[in-house]
């Protein structure tokens, strides 16, 4: 009886799935197809019993299809899963994306191999726009780092032939709009390049990156002090943008004799100064892309910090620091784990 209910309730399962599953033997010939099959490609699931499910996959696809399913079929193991993105021939003539797993069980009830699959058809699209997208922010890196650069240099050159030729203080009016154009291009090169990217994840010594960072980045009579001996797993060249942007934020907003502090919480680290603090009530809205109270300043500084916070999974917190300027809280890093492997 109850051999009975648990087969009934199977069916049932099979019956009202969204998932098509599908029962397949060795060559790849359909056995069986459940309902969802004419509720996801408008087929009658008997129409295709019979026939062999590859002359139904995208010919570009086919090939990669056909060997995960001969992975499948040869493997040893008594159960296995193998899964695949094809492309399946809709009833309008058109292509749907599908996930596919295919399963392997010795001894089971089901006379074949069992394949699952579902609808992927909106998260392709939202790949090809995402993929667009990083096109169209490739192009515009092009653009800044070649088009704008190039003339910037030869912008600097005349500078330099006009400063020979006679001193006025309006030269140095220029230089500081060079120096300002070139601080954006560097900035919109990295959130166009790198604001999103994956970090490759690294057992770090947070004190000489930092200390090296502070050296690597212009700081007139500013200080730096380390209060930290942790190291923590992070992607370097992000953590190094990070460190950068908010060691010459401090300057910005500081001034040059501001002193600039790296220090560990028990969750992460933070960096501190002794300046004029936040001009804002509300600090957060300067994480916004733009958005900048210094006279001179890009308004992409903070963003690419937050960028790279996000990018890592951690929390940022902006609070007052305990000399009366600002501090920065980078929470929830991770830390090496006890056998040396990244946790």
């Amino acid at each position: 009886m109850t051999s009975d209910v648990s087969a009934s309730a199977r069916k049932e399962l099979i019956r009202h799935s969204v998932d098509v599953l599908t029962v397949l033997d060795e060559r790849g010939d359909i056995k069986y197809e459940s309902p969802a099959f004419s509720r996801m490609f408008g087929y009658d699931p008997n129409e295709f019993v019979g026939e062999n499910v590859f002359d139904h996959v995208h010919p570009d696809d086919r090939q990669r299809v056909h060997d995960t399913f001969r992975h499948l079929v040869d493997a040893d193991a008594e159960s296995t899963t193998r899964s695949v993105e094809l492309r399946f021939r809709h009833a309008d003539e058109g292509w749907l994306w599908i996930e596919s797993r295919g399963t392997s069980e010795e001894g089971s009830a089901v006379d074949g191999y069992v394949v699952t699959s579902r609808d992927i058809g909106e998260r392709k699209a939202y790949e090809r726009d995402l993929e667009r997208e990083r096109d169209r922010l490739e192009r515009f890196a092009s653009i800044v780092s070649h088009d704008l650069r190039s003339p910037l240099a030869v912008a600097n050159g005349q500078l330099e032939l006009a400063r020979d030729e006679c001193a006025s203080d309006h030269l140095d009016a220029v230089q500081r709009a060079h120096d300002r154009m070139s601080t954006l291009i560097g900035d919109l090169l990295t959130l166009t390049r790198e604001g999103a990217a994956t970090p490759q994840l690294e057992t770090i010594d947070l004190a000489a990156l930092a200390r090296d960072s502070w050296r690597h980045t212009a700081m007139g009579d500013a200080t730096l002090v380390v209060e930290t001996t942790t190291t923590i797993v992070a992607d370097e060249g992000q953590l190094r943008r990070l460190l950068e942007n908010l060691f010459r934020n401090s300057v910005e907003h500081g001034g040059s004799g501001v002193t600039v502090v790296v220090g560990t919480l028990d969750d992460g680290f933070y960096v501190a100064d002794d300046g004029t603090g936040f001009p804002t009530p509300d600090p957060e809205t300067l994480l916004d892309c733009g958005v900048s109270t210094a006279t001179g300043g890009s308004g992409l500084g903070l963003n690419i910090v937050n960028d790279v916070v996000e990018n890592h999974g951690w929390n940022l917190i902006l609070t007052d620091g305990d000399e009366g300027g600002a501090r920065f809280e980078i929470r929830d890093v991770e830390t090496p784990t006890a056998d040396g492997h990244d946790g």
